[in-house]
């Protein structure tokens, strides 16, 4: 399992998303003031393909740490975010390039853990899924793209 990176496409394509990569959809151009783009795990589930982001402040347990923030308790630390998951409906949105993390020790972390965080993510989309059918309004009203992503795709 590798980190890759989203193409800029995919942001043109899902301009409601931007917000998650630092991308200006009406300018069609990267922020330069904060480009960093996300590396991201493609994850396929019930033929569904998802992008997992990295994220450098995962505060909740809906997450696969890569590395600890032991500064902040608050703060688990840095890993891939199962809540910010975005659906890929085009496999070009995702590039071949390889994201590397600044700490490379990190993201050997990843190594030989496909079967384990695929198995965490799909217990989290069910858990959504049936949040949702619940209308358990404690627990999917924080990520609205996985609410709009699985309504769309699953009965």
């Amino acid at each position: 399992m590798e980190l890759k990176k989203l193409d800029q496409s995919f942001y043109v394509d899902n301009p409601k998303v931007e917000q998650d990569l630092d991308f200006d959809s009406q300018l069609g151009t990267w922020n330069s003031s904060k480009t960093r783009g996300h590396g991201i795990v493609k994850i396929t589930i019930n033929g569904l393909t998802f992008a997992i982001p990295v994220r450098s402040y995962i505060k909740h347990n809906a997450s696969y740490i890569l590395e600890v923030n032991r500064q902040d308790r608050t703060i688990k630390g840095m890993g891939l975010d199962y809540s910010k998951a975005l659906l890929i409906r085009d496999d070009s949105h995702v590039t071949d390039d390889v994201f590397v993390l600044r700490n490379k020790k990190s993201g050997k972390k990843l190594i030989g853990k496909e079967e384990h965080i695929t198995s965490q993510f799909q217990k989290y989309v069910e858990k959504y899924i049936d949040a949702v059918k619940r209308n358990d309004a404690n627990i999917y009203p924080f990520n609205l793209k996985m609410q709009v992503s699985i309504s769309e795709n699953c009965p």
